[in-house]
């Protein structure tokens, strides 16, 4: 197991972590769940990257749309064969307005759509129905895999995630996606706090910058194990 900016001086103090979080998983009860890898979210030409490259921040973009084709987008290809091999639920969020006038979303997010707007910009937030909620083309569910529309930032507070996760007899989730000192992390929280089991694939996540990355691994790290793609698909098979 990863502990990231773990102190070897501490290694007593938090050993109980890891005992919180030793855990196998078994396929039949764990589900890949992948976090708001959709046009508005990951693509280099929709939603948040083409508003960035607007406003001055196209080598911001240009970073963080590299680590999804070259580390991110592999990874979940990867664990994605491996889940389906196994039988095991593949499920994907997507994040934004179900009812196309943002009315549907968080205030916090709304105060966001008002500050878009007074820079006489397009609200970067995705609509039900358009390109930017669709799932990336490179990673897209197949027939029967579950697509949960959320309107904000935890899939659990803000979508029927929990009864999709119930109704398939999910305990255990292993989480990839965007971004991870946001959704990734807040989904990830509130589900070890309703009782799943947490992995938390460092290379199947991005955030904008390198830096909100560690920061969003680093501090999801109590709540869950932390693991590359490669060492998921090696104890999914046993």
């Amino acid at each position: 197991m990863i502990e990231p900016g773990g102190d070897p001086a501490l290694e007593r103090l938090f050993a109980y972590r890891r005992r919180q979080n030793d855990f196998r998983l078994a396929p039949d009860a764990s589900a890949l769940l992948l976090v708001d890898l959709q046009y508005g979210s990951a693509s280099p030409d929709h939603g948040f990257n083409a508003i960035y490259r607007d406003i001055g921040f196209g080598d911001v973009v240009d970073g963080y749309v590299s680590r999804l084709r070259d580390t991110v987008i592999p990874a979940v290809q990867r664990l994605q064969a491996a889940f389906r091999a196994a039988g095991a639920p593949v499920v994907f969020l997507t994040v934004g307005t179900l009812t196309g006038d943002y009315g549907d979303l968080t205030p916090r997010f709304r105060r966001a759509v008002t500050y878009w707007r007074e820079q006489g910009l397009e609200p970067p937030y995705a609509r039900l129905g358009t390109r930017e909620m669709q799932v990336l083309d490179e990673i897209a569910p197949l027939p029967g895999e579950p697509v949960v529309p959320k309107t904000g930032a935890s899939g659990f507070t803000a979508s029927p995630l929990e009864r999709v996760l119930f109704g398939a007899g999910v305990r255990q989730l292993v989480i990839g996606g965007v971004a991870t000192n946001y959704c990734v992390a807040s989904t990830l929280r509130d589900a070890a706090d309703r009782g799943y089991d947490c992995v938390l694939v460092t290379d199947a996540c991005a955030d904008v910058t390198d830096a909100a990355h560690d920061i969003g691994i680093r501090s999801s790290a109590p709540f869950c194990r932390v693991e590359t793609a490669d060492a998921v698909i090696a104890e999914l098979h046993g």
